[in-house]
């Protein structure tokens, strides 16, 4: 079997990122740049799912580790506030 050389598969590579250009993100009520995951839990309506229960969706969150604020740049955007 050949070997096969460089990007031969048809995958893209991957940029080259430098992390020294890359920015931090901050909590947007305290500055702090910590983040916690945690959980949002929403119910749909069995009316709308069809089923004969409601429906539990786990959305993720992040919180910042310094004030518990949820990080809004990270939400779901259905989920962020308006600008």
């Amino acid at each position: 079997m050949a070997n096969i050389l460089g990007n031969g598969g048809g995958q893209p590579q991957p940029p080259k990122i430098d992390l020294k250009d890359a920015k931090e993100l901050k909590c947007q009520d305290c500055g702090g740049s910590i983040f916690i995951e945690g959980t949002k839990f929403l119910k749909v309506s069995k009316l709308l799912t069809g089923q004969p229960q409601d429906a539990i969706m786990p959305i993720p969150v992040y919180l910042c580790g310094d004030c518990g604020e949820i990080c809004e740049e990270l939400l779901p955007k259905e989920f962020q506030k308006q600008k």
